[in-house]
Protein backbone atom coordinates (compact mmCIF):
# COMPACT_ATOMS: atom_id res chain seq x y z
CA UNK A 1 0.00 0.00 0.00
CA UNK A 2 0.89 3.75 -0.52
CA UNK A 3 2.41 5.91 2.36
CA UNK A 4 -0.40 8.16 3.20
CA UNK A 5 0.02 11.76 2.53
CA UNK A 6 1.80 13.45 5.33
CA UNK A 7 -0.20 16.00 7.25
CA UNK A 8 0.71 19.80 7.25
CA UNK A 9 0.32 21.87 9.91
CA UNK A 10 -1.18 25.55 9.08
CA UNK A 11 -0.64 27.66 11.58
CA UNK A 12 -1.89 31.27 11.20
CA UNK A 13 -1.04 34.10 14.05
CA UNK A 14 -3.20 37.29 14.02
CA UNK A 15 -3.93 40.31 15.59
CA UNK A 16 -6.59 42.25 14.51
CA UNK A 17 -7.17 41.77 11.01
CA UNK A 18 -10.66 39.78 10.86
CA UNK A 19 -11.21 40.86 7.43
CA UNK A 20 -7.72 39.27 6.30
CA UNK A 21 -8.08 36.33 8.82
CA UNK A 22 -11.69 35.13 6.50
CA UNK A 23 -9.40 35.63 3.22
CA UNK A 24 -6.37 33.55 4.82
CA UNK A 25 -8.34 30.70 5.94
CA UNK A 26 -10.33 30.37 2.74
CA UNK A 27 -6.91 29.81 0.93
CA UNK A 28 -6.24 27.11 2.98
CA UNK A 29 -9.24 25.54 2.40
CA UNK A 30 -8.61 25.89 -0.89
CA UNK A 31 -5.77 23.95 -1.45
CA UNK A 32 -5.62 21.08 -3.69
CA UNK A 33 -3.42 19.08 -0.92
CA UNK A 34 -5.03 16.77 1.60
CA UNK A 35 -4.48 16.33 4.31
CA UNK A 36 -4.24 19.97 6.00
CA UNK A 37 -4.92 20.84 9.72
CA UNK A 38 -5.85 24.50 10.67
CA UNK A 39 -4.80 26.44 13.97
CA UNK A 40 -5.76 30.21 14.27
CA UNK A 41 -3.53 31.57 17.21
CA UNK A 42 -5.35 34.96 18.56
CA UNK A 43 -2.92 37.51 19.98
CA UNK A 44 -4.82 39.87 20.51
CA UNK A 45 -5.75 39.36 24.44
CA UNK A 46 -9.18 40.15 23.44
CA UNK A 47 -10.41 36.68 21.59
CA UNK A 48 -11.00 39.56 18.64
CA UNK A 49 -10.93 36.71 15.81
CA UNK A 50 -12.89 33.72 18.00
CA UNK A 51 -15.59 34.41 15.88
CA UNK A 52 -14.17 34.29 12.38
CA UNK A 53 -12.56 31.27 13.60
CA UNK A 54 -16.29 29.78 14.63
CA UNK A 55 -17.73 31.14 11.47
CA UNK A 56 -15.22 28.76 9.39
CA UNK A 57 -15.22 25.35 12.36
CA UNK A 58 -11.24 25.79 12.42
CA UNK A 59 -9.60 25.32 15.81
CA UNK A 60 -8.74 28.34 17.87
CA UNK A 61 -6.66 29.44 20.45
CA UNK A 62 -6.99 32.81 22.28
CA UNK A 63 -4.15 34.21 24.60
CA UNK A 64 -5.02 35.99 27.54
CA UNK A 65 -2.77 39.26 26.81
CA UNK A 66 -0.80 40.08 23.63
CA UNK A 67 2.62 37.77 23.65
CA UNK A 68 4.23 38.54 19.73
CA UNK A 69 3.71 37.08 16.75
CA UNK A 70 6.99 34.47 17.39
CA UNK A 71 5.42 33.43 20.40
CA UNK A 72 2.15 33.20 18.54
CA UNK A 73 3.90 30.71 16.09
CA UNK A 74 6.22 28.41 18.87
CA UNK A 75 2.63 27.97 20.59
CA UNK A 76 1.00 26.81 17.61
CA UNK A 77 3.95 24.55 17.10
CA UNK A 78 3.53 22.82 19.88
CA UNK A 79 -0.23 22.70 19.52
CA UNK A 80 -0.64 20.92 16.09
CA UNK A 81 1.11 17.16 14.81
CA UNK A 82 1.49 17.73 10.96
CA UNK A 83 5.16 16.15 9.68
CA UNK A 84 5.66 19.81 7.74
CA UNK A 85 4.37 22.99 9.20
CA UNK A 86 3.14 25.97 7.32
CA UNK A 87 3.21 29.63 8.88
CA UNK A 88 0.36 31.99 6.95
CA UNK A 89 0.76 35.51 8.01
CA UNK A 90 -2.75 37.07 8.37
CA UNK A 91 -2.77 39.33 6.01
CA UNK A 92 -1.38 36.97 3.29
CA UNK A 93 -3.06 34.35 0.96
CA UNK A 94 -2.12 30.82 -0.25
CA UNK A 95 -1.58 29.61 -3.99
CA UNK A 96 -4.01 27.00 -4.37
CA UNK A 97 -1.55 24.49 -5.23
CA UNK A 98 1.20 25.86 -2.69
CA UNK A 99 1.01 22.85 -0.07
CA UNK A 100 0.94 20.44 -2.90
CA UNK A 101 3.85 21.60 -4.79
CA UNK A 102 6.19 21.88 -1.82
CA UNK A 103 5.11 19.12 -0.03
CA UNK A 104 5.83 17.05 -3.64
CA UNK A 105 9.61 18.96 -3.07
CA UNK A 106 10.24 18.23 -0.17
CA UNK A 107 9.49 14.94 -0.07
CA UNK A 108 11.71 13.94 -2.83
CA UNK A 109 15.15 16.01 -1.53
CA UNK A 110 17.27 14.26 0.36
CA UNK A 111 18.77 16.89 2.43
CA UNK A 112 16.59 20.52 2.52
CA UNK A 113 13.89 21.00 5.38
CA UNK A 114 12.86 23.92 4.37
CA UNK A 115 10.84 24.59 0.79
CA UNK A 116 10.41 28.49 -0.07
CA UNK A 117 8.66 29.73 -3.35
CA UNK A 118 7.97 33.00 -5.37
CA UNK A 119 5.29 35.41 -4.78
CA UNK A 120 3.06 38.23 -5.51
CA UNK A 121 1.64 41.25 -4.57
CA UNK A 122 -1.98 42.18 -3.99
CA UNK A 123 -1.19 45.42 -5.68
CA UNK A 124 1.05 44.06 -8.17
CA UNK A 125 4.72 42.75 -9.27
CA UNK A 126 6.08 39.62 -8.68
CA UNK A 127 9.57 38.32 -6.94
CA UNK A 128 10.79 34.83 -8.04
CA UNK A 129 13.84 33.52 -5.68
CA UNK A 130 17.71 33.68 -7.44
CA UNK A 131 18.38 30.31 -9.03
CA UNK A 132 21.75 30.21 -6.62
CA UNK A 133 20.30 30.61 -3.25
CA UNK A 134 19.36 26.68 -2.69
CA UNK A 135 21.08 24.37 -0.76
CA UNK A 136 23.41 25.64 1.89
CA UNK A 137 22.03 29.17 2.25
CA UNK A 138 23.89 30.18 6.05
CA UNK A 139 25.61 33.03 3.92
CA UNK A 140 22.77 34.12 2.58
CA UNK A 141 20.72 34.38 5.63
CA UNK A 142 23.89 36.00 7.28
CA UNK A 143 24.19 38.54 4.93
CA UNK A 144 19.78 38.93 4.65
CA UNK A 145 19.75 38.51 1.20
CA UNK A 146 17.01 35.36 1.26
CA UNK A 147 14.26 37.28 -0.31
CA UNK A 148 11.52 36.27 -1.00
CA UNK A 149 12.07 33.38 1.44
CA UNK A 150 10.09 34.72 4.51
CA UNK A 151 6.96 33.25 6.79
CA UNK A 152 4.24 32.96 4.45
CA UNK A 153 6.40 31.53 1.41
CA UNK A 154 8.43 28.54 3.58
CA UNK A 155 6.64 24.70 4.38
CA UNK A 156 9.40 23.55 6.71
CA UNK A 157 10.11 20.06 8.37
CA UNK A 158 8.81 19.86 11.75
CA UNK A 159 11.67 18.03 13.24
CA UNK A 160 13.62 21.18 11.97
CA UNK A 161 11.76 23.53 13.14
CA UNK A 162 11.54 22.21 17.09
CA UNK A 163 15.14 22.51 16.78
CA UNK A 164 15.02 25.74 16.67
CA UNK A 165 12.18 26.51 19.32
CA UNK A 166 11.31 28.50 20.88
CA UNK A 167 11.45 31.41 19.24
CA UNK A 168 11.50 34.97 20.47
CA UNK A 169 10.25 37.89 19.27
CA UNK A 170 12.32 40.40 16.96
CA UNK A 171 9.60 43.42 15.54
CA UNK A 172 10.21 44.14 12.34
CA UNK A 173 12.88 41.50 12.09
CA UNK A 174 11.11 38.11 13.40
CA UNK A 175 11.65 36.64 9.69
CA UNK A 176 15.33 36.61 9.67
CA UNK A 177 16.19 35.15 12.83
CA UNK A 178 13.92 32.07 12.47
CA UNK A 179 15.26 31.51 8.95
CA UNK A 180 19.25 32.25 10.14
CA UNK A 181 18.21 29.48 12.72
CA UNK A 182 16.68 26.81 10.03
CA UNK A 183 19.48 27.68 7.46
CA UNK A 184 22.30 26.44 10.25
CA UNK A 185 20.69 22.81 10.49
CA UNK A 186 18.92 22.25 6.91
CA UNK A 187 19.37 22.93 3.08
CA UNK A 188 16.51 25.25 1.29
CA UNK A 189 14.80 24.64 -1.80
CA UNK A 190 12.19 26.79 -3.98
CA UNK A 191 9.31 26.38 -5.86
CA UNK A 192 10.40 29.33 -8.18
CA UNK A 193 6.78 30.13 -9.02
CA UNK A 194 4.67 33.05 -7.19
CA UNK A 195 2.55 30.67 -4.77
CA UNK A 196 1.62 33.25 -2.27
CA UNK A 197 -0.53 36.41 -2.32
CA UNK A 198 1.43 39.15 -0.09
CA UNK A 199 -1.09 41.63 1.51
CA UNK A 200 0.31 45.40 1.14
CA UNK A 201 -0.27 46.98 4.76
CA UNK A 202 0.54 50.16 5.46
CA UNK A 203 1.35 49.83 9.10
CA UNK A 204 3.22 46.55 8.51
CA UNK A 205 6.10 45.23 10.91
CA UNK A 206 8.13 44.54 7.46
CA UNK A 207 8.01 48.52 7.01
CA UNK A 208 8.70 49.53 10.51
CA UNK A 209 12.01 50.50 11.80
CA UNK A 210 11.98 47.38 13.98
CA UNK A 211 13.51 45.79 11.03
CA UNK A 212 16.75 48.11 11.62
CA UNK A 213 16.43 47.46 15.56
CA UNK A 214 16.30 44.00 14.54
CA UNK A 215 19.06 43.36 12.61
CA UNK A 216 21.22 45.06 14.43
CA UNK A 217 20.58 42.31 17.01
CA UNK A 218 20.50 39.65 15.09
CA UNK A 219 24.04 40.77 13.75
CA UNK A 220 25.36 41.20 17.17
CA UNK A 221 24.13 37.66 18.97
CA UNK A 222 25.58 35.69 16.17
CA UNK A 223 28.71 37.37 16.63
CA UNK A 224 30.76 34.14 16.32
CA UNK A 225 29.20 33.26 12.96
CA UNK A 226 29.99 36.67 11.35
CA UNK A 227 33.25 36.78 13.08
CA UNK A 228 34.58 33.56 10.57
CA UNK A 229 32.90 35.73 7.65
CA UNK A 230 33.41 39.39 7.95
CA UNK A 231 32.50 40.28 4.36
CA UNK A 232 28.90 39.00 5.37
CA UNK A 233 28.82 41.18 8.59
CA UNK A 234 29.74 44.10 6.66
CA UNK A 235 26.88 43.21 3.76
CA UNK A 236 24.79 42.82 6.56
CA UNK A 237 25.50 45.99 8.27
CA UNK A 238 25.14 48.12 4.83
CA UNK A 239 22.05 46.68 3.92
CA UNK A 240 20.67 47.59 7.77
CA UNK A 241 22.19 51.30 7.76
CA UNK A 242 20.57 51.66 4.13
CA UNK A 243 17.19 50.48 5.49
CA UNK A 244 17.35 53.01 7.90
CA UNK A 245 18.24 55.46 5.81
CA UNK A 246 15.46 55.00 3.13
CA UNK A 247 13.12 54.60 5.93
CA UNK A 248 13.66 58.36 7.56
CA UNK A 249 13.66 59.78 3.73
CA UNK A 250 10.36 58.04 3.81
CA UNK A 251 8.97 59.41 6.62
CA UNK A 252 10.63 63.30 6.17
CA UNK A 253 12.28 65.32 3.28
CA UNK A 254 15.19 65.80 4.82
CA UNK A 255 17.37 63.87 7.89
CA UNK A 256 20.38 64.61 8.59
CA UNK A 257 20.32 61.26 10.64
CA UNK A 258 19.31 59.97 7.09
CA UNK A 259 22.65 60.97 5.63
CA UNK A 260 24.86 59.43 8.80
CA UNK A 261 23.19 56.13 7.82
CA UNK A 262 24.22 55.91 4.30
CA UNK A 263 27.27 56.85 5.15
CA UNK A 264 27.62 53.96 7.34
CA UNK A 265 26.26 51.96 4.77
CA UNK A 266 28.81 53.12 2.31
CA UNK A 267 31.32 52.43 4.77
CA UNK A 268 30.50 49.18 5.76
CA UNK A 269 29.37 47.95 2.06
CA UNK A 270 32.73 50.18 0.87
CA UNK A 271 30.16 50.91 -2.07
CA UNK A 272 30.62 54.10 -3.60
CA UNK A 273 27.13 54.69 -5.48
CA UNK A 274 26.03 54.16 -1.64
CA UNK A 275 28.45 57.10 -0.85
CA UNK A 276 27.14 59.08 -3.45
CA UNK A 277 23.85 59.13 -1.67
CA UNK A 278 25.22 59.89 1.23
CA UNK A 279 26.47 63.02 -0.53
CA UNK A 280 22.97 63.55 -2.16
CA UNK A 281 20.88 63.04 0.97
CA UNK A 282 22.21 66.20 2.38
CA UNK A 283 19.70 67.96 0.49
CA UNK A 284 17.22 65.46 1.63
CA UNK A 285 14.56 64.04 -0.80
CA UNK A 286 15.10 66.52 -3.72
CA UNK A 287 18.96 65.80 -3.73
CA UNK A 288 18.77 61.65 -4.24
CA UNK A 289 16.01 62.51 -6.81
CA UNK A 290 18.28 64.90 -8.44
CA UNK A 291 21.31 62.64 -8.25
CA UNK A 292 19.19 59.29 -9.21
CA UNK A 293 18.31 61.19 -13.06
CA UNK A 294 22.25 62.41 -13.13
CA UNK A 295 23.13 59.14 -12.65
CA UNK A 296 20.66 57.35 -15.33
CA UNK A 297 21.71 59.91 -17.51
CA UNK A 298 25.08 58.57 -17.17
CA UNK A 299 24.55 55.09 -17.43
Amino acid sequence: MPRPAPLVSVVIPTHYRNDRLAAAIESVRAQTYEPVEILVVDDSGERHAEPVAEAYDVPYLGFDENRGSNVARTVGTRRTTGTYLQYLDDDDRLHPRKLERQVALLENADDAGVAYCGMEFEDGGTVRPDPAVRGDVLDAALSFDLYPCQTTTMLADREVVEATLPWRNRPGADDFGRMLELARRTEFEFVADPLVVRGVIPDSRGKSMGVFHGRLEIVREYDALYDERPSLRAEALAKTHRFRAEKLLEDAVWSPAATASYARAAWHGRDPTTGGRAVASALGRPGLSLAGAVYSRLR
